[in-house]
């Protein structure tokens, strides 16, 4: 693949890059013919290299430890070998080699050009992790849920969130309380992270909601993680410095969103389940009374199949959900 013209960088998809490091071997991608500036990605040890020409110039990445600059000779020049650890990372290290390219071409040095793609991505180089492909499903679902209710009363929306606070559950409405669930799997599977999650509180009903998430390809109602976030921000309004600070609780810094933009559509309608005698679940109250020695033991985690089970009718609170979900369905 090359570039459809001399000065131009065409960026890649993150779902190209995202191909391209499951692939079986090294892929090849020439960014910019003049100069001409070819990309390597490794999937073995999840990294990418950046070949340039040699122009003298002598870049220092001493500090940084994802970041190497190596010398190699090709059949027709000398070039500038640059490798960067991507583990975790992909589009965000991809785009940073993108941005140096830029710079090369608009007649920067080497060193220069390197020197200013390092104020953009320091936190990258520097090692710091995006979120997690668990966590960033996690969000998805809550942000999902989170755009339809600001849709409808932006500041009691960001009121019944309480993920972000760190509380037992995800949201809480004037008569239960709701834990959102997301998957990429066929079937309804989910990660529980506590013997405590699916544990109503004192006087309180406590309702599953199942959301399943599948590739979006080419769907024109597809979203991203970015995307719900900038929808929420706009429905916010004034109110969107609470929602900003919640995000970066979680993890979120503002310089990673190149990498959360894969799209995705509901794989099948959000099912909501009353966690009752009849779901599939561990507490914390039920383990006190019968696992010897539960005090010493700590860090439960589960995964919980819901696939069996008959959907309840949608709470009266979130009626209008349904439709919503409804519009962001995989079309057949």
């Amino acid at each position: 693949m090359v570039p459809d013209s001399p000065g131009e960088v065409s960026r890649l998809e993150p779902e190209t890059i995202e191909r391209y490091f499951k692939s079986p071997n090294t892929v090849v991608h020439l960014l910019s013919q003049f100069p001409r500036c070819e990309l390597r990605i490794e999937p073995a040890t999840e990294s990418l290299e950046l070949r340039v020409p040699k122009d003298g110039s002598s870049p220092d990445l001493s500090p940084f430890e994802n970041i190497e600059i190596d010398y190699a000779t090709d059949p027709n020049q000398d070039c500038f070998v640059l490798r960067l650890a991507a583990g975790g990372m992909h589009y965000a290290a991809y785009s940073f080699i993108a941005k140096i390219v830029e710079e090369l071409q608009q007649g920067h040095f080497f060193s220069s050009a390197i020197s200013h793609s390092l104020k953009e991505y320091e936190l990258l180089i520097q090692g710091r992790k995006l979120l997690s492909s668990e966590k960033q499903t996690g969000l998805l679902g809550e942000l999902l849920l989170l755009t339809y209710l600001c849709s409808i009363e932006p500041v009691s929306a960001l009121t019944s969130w309480l993920g972000p606070e760190s509380e037992q559950h995800d949201f809480s409405f004037d008569t239960f309380d709701l834990e959102v669930k997301t998957t990429k799997s066929e079937r309804r599977t989910h990660r529980i992270g506590s013997a405590t999650q699916l544990e109503p509180s004192e006087n309180r009903s406590l309702v599953f909601l199942s959301i399943q998430l599948t590739a979006a390809g080419g769907a024109d109602n597809a979203f991203s993680l970015v995307e719900l976030v900038d929808k929420i921000q706009n429905l916010l309004g004034p109110h969107t410095l609470p929602f900003n600070e919640y995000l970066a609780r979680l993890g979120w810094r503002w310089s990673d969103v190149e990498s959360y933009r894969t799209k995705y559509v509901l794989r099948s309608r959000p099912a909501f389940y009353p966690v009752d005698e009849h779901f599939p679940s561990l507490q914390n109250s039920a383990l006190q009374q019968t696992v010897p020695h539960y005090e010493h033991l700590s860090e439960i985690s589960y995964r919980t199949d819901v696939s069996h089970l008959q959907p309840a009718s949608v709470p009266d609170a979130l009626n209008g959900f349904a439709t919503y979900a409804n519009s962001l369905l995989r079309r057949s």
